[in-house]
């Protein structure tokens, strides 16, 4: 079935619902390993104490090292070729596509804290700097990467031969959803988170399509939850170890009870211009690369 000749095998691995059967399996199983061990073994309990809250944050995402480890293992056995999203181009490049990534995840955050703040139902509280958040930034990153992994990494390379960039992107941000499963079993279910996330595995995606490089997606994604998690955010004074904390009005337009920024029309529109925004810039890139082509061929002639 791995890496086989076999015709009907290589059928199955191509198809849809295969692949997203083994993507959810690797991320729960990953998941199901992950709590094990934080039940054994906590290396963080000792930095952080047993009483601070986001104790549990370094934990998990610290453990979430496993999950990657079996993806690129699964990568590895069925997809080889999913493995040069993270080798290829230099150090240089990888880390430019990164950085580019996280300013754009932090940047959508703030504009989103900054456009609810306009609209009164934000309000800002400075905070005193936390220095807790300085090693949660790899470890967000980590979360983030287990993460694009699959759903940015795996998920194309296996469907890219067989599958437009529209299934691809479909699937992608389905998935997406699926991945945040827990966040709506503890807050509850939110229809508009759900088609948020859903847009946002489709940015991703593009991100990643427009590049080339999937590192972008990586950065995005661990700006984005940094920026939340770690930096703004509404909660009451002394909960969030954030630079800029506050409170905030629940509403559908700016922020959600149940799920944040991530669960309002603001969040909709924004990402929607920018899936808008990429495709206008791939399409554009794919114009000049086949009149590139063609200006080649006269050539040759």
């Amino acid at each position: 079935m791995f890496n086989t000749k076999n015709k009907f095998w290589q059928k199955v691995q191509s198809n849809v619902i295969f692949i997203a059967f083994a993507e959810l399996l690797i991320y729960n199983v990953g998941l199901l390993i992950v709590y094990r061990v934080r039940a054994v073994l906590d290396p963080f309990t000792p930095l952080v104490g047993e009483e601070y809250q986001f104790g549990a944050y370094y934990s998990l995402y610290f453990w979430l090292i496993i999950p990657i480890i079996m993806t690129l293992v699964f990568m590895r056995l069925t997809c080889r070729k999913a493995l040069r999203v993270f080798t290829e181009g230099s150090f240089k490049k990888k880390l430019g596509s990164w950085a580019t990534g996280f300013a754009l995840g932090f940047l959508s955050i703030a504009i989103l804290d900054f456009v609810g703040y306009l609209s009164g139902t934000r309000t800002i509280v400075f905070g005193e700097f936390n220095w807790r958040i300085i090693p949660m930034l790899p470890l967000v990153f980590i979360q983030a990467s287990a993460e694009e992994m699959l759903l940015r990494g795996y998920v194309p390379s296996v469907m890219e031969e067989k599958h437009s960039l529209d299934t691809i992107c479909f699937v992608s941000g389905t998935l997406f959803i699926f991945h945040h499963i827990i966040n709506m079993i503890y807050y509850g279910f939110d229809a508009m988170f759900c088609l948020n996330i859903f847009l946002m595995g489709i940015l991703y995606c593009l991100y990643v399509k427009w590049s080339g490089n999937f590192w972008i997606s990586s950065g995005a994604h661990t700006g984005w939850n940094y920026t939340l998690l770690c930096l703004i955010g509404p909660g009451e004074e002394g909960d969030f170890p954030g630079i800029i904390g506050g409170t905030a009005k629940s509403n559908i337009w700016f922020y959600s009870e149940t799920g944040g920024f991530q669960g309002t029309i603001a969040t909709t529109v924004l990402i929607s211009v920018l899936i808008i925004l990429m495709l206008y810039m791939i399409h554009r890139r794919a114009g000049k690369a086949e009149i590139i082509s063609l200006k080649e061929v006269s050539g040759q002639d």
